[in-house]
């Protein structure tokens, strides 16, 4: 495989960066801070307005039932941390710094939210006008949500993208982004239907309205809500953007036909559709939540081991080239080296037979790997990589007597 390495530019300006050449994609080191570009400022100037309107409608919030919004916001800030947790475990390289999580965040729970609510607001009114209220109380959020609310989360994908090009080299740079991009809507969403609920709730309670909530807009439907549609409206953008080789109506078509997926799956979801065959009963809702939902979650775990798999290539491919040495990566680490699930069982089979801290060391030396091969990648081998390979090399001297004792211990 012919990966040439080239030097592309200064390093002294906002827009210039290192480039490196890896199987004809360039890995750069793009940042989201670029004030030349005018997507920046463009995505700047929405997610602030929209964090004005948002904290002005949540101090509201915070006066009428004080309990309600402050663990409201610690709950469902501790169930954001978990999904970044997990977007961030399957991100092997790292693509993305903590700003890109944050920004993609503040677009989805800020930027969007703000433009989608007096929209679909728009929409229903006319299609009481048009039709009646009567189906736009059964129909409206299925008709207005979908539209809205899709095509603004995924214009905030594209800004990110135009923001930071280079940061986005295989399908699960552009997937985690739009899912982060989702969360922030689905989170913010969340804890607003959380504390309007507190205010019309039946009893004088203001945490069970937090519980409640978690559980049928959190545990219920949050694996298969905002952040599952915007990741499979997101593949589109990626395919669109890994496939410059294709002709652009294919690329298009592509990029729609995610986005029309995503729509559909939104669509369903908001829509009446099941609601007739079961009752109001907390079991029986459950049970139908579940059913609708989840086709959304199958397509998107399809999308997202179809980006995982190419993320696996990916990275192979960037190791091959750029950490030959066996020392560095031995043969079995290599094989496991863009399956996420195959390590971490390599670090349980690892405690469970030599101990806490042969998991520890083994821990500490996948995660050394995947850093020099993405600083590798991004800035070629040199003194920027020095310390990284010296950080492999001491930490299995450490592990190797380990096991070595542990086999001998066994024999």
């Amino acid at each position: 495989m012919n990966m040439p390495v080239f030097d592309q530019g200064d390093q002294s300006g906002q827009g210039s960066q290192q480039v490196t050449e890896v199987a004809g994609w360039p890995v750069g080191t793009d940042s989201f801070f670029q004030p030349r570009r005018v997507a920046f400022w463009v995505l700047a100037a929405l997610i602030l307005n929209g964090l004005f309107y948002t904290v002005y409608m949540f101090s509201l919030g915070v006066r009428v039932v004080p309990v309600t919004a402050s663990l409201g916001l610690t709950v469902w800030g501790i169930y954001t941390m978990l999904f970044v947790q997990a977007f961030r475990t399957l991100d092997l390289l790292e693509q993305h710094p903590t700003e890109a999580y944050v920004l993609a965040f503040a677009w989805g729970g800020m930027g969007a939210v703000y433009f989608a609510a007096p929209a679909n607001v728009a929409i229903q009114s006319l299609c009481a006008k048009l039709i009646s209220p009567e189906f736009v109380a059964t129909w409206g959020p299925a008709i207005a949500g979908p539209v809205t609310e899709e095509f603004l989360k995924l214009a905030g994908v594209v800004l990110l993208v135009l923001v930071a090009r280079n940061q986005f080299q295989t399908y699960l740079s552009v997937l985690i982004v739009g899912a982060m991009v989702g969360l922030g809507f689905q989170v913010v969403e969340n804890l607003s239907y959380t504390v309007k609920s507190a205010v019309h709730f039946p009893l004088e309670n203001q945490v069970y309205p937090v519980l409640l909530n978690l559980f049928t807009r959190g545990l219920l439907s949050g694996l298969w809500s905002h952040a599952a549609y915007t990741a499979i409206a997101s593949f589109g953008v990626a395919w669109f953007l890994l496939h410059p080789q294709r002709p652009m109506v294919t690329r298009i078509a592509v990029a729609v036909l995610c986005f029309v997926l995503a729509w559909a799956m939104h669509f369903i979801w908001n829509s009446p559709f099941l609601e007739d065959l079961f009752d109001g009963g907390y079991g029986e809702m459950a049970v139908m939540l579940v059913i609708k939902g989840l086709p959304a979650i199958i397509v998107a775990a399809l999308f997202w081991h179809v980006a995982a798999r190419e993320n696996g290539t990916y990275l192979h491919a960037l190791a091959a080239w750029f950490v030959p040495e066996r020392d560095l990566i031995q043969d079995d680490e290599w094989v496991r080296l863009g399956a996420p699930m195959q390590r971490y069982r390599v670090r349980r089979e690892m405690g469970w037979t030599y101990g806490w801290r042969a998991r520890r060391l083994k821990t500490h030396l996948q995660r050394e790997q995947l850093r020099l091969i993405r600083k590798a990648a991004t800035y070629g081998r040199g003194p920027q990589t020095l310390k990284h390979e010296t950080a492999v090399r001491r930490l299995r001297a450490k592990l190797d007597p380990i096991i070595a004792a542990g086999i001998t211990a066994k024999t």
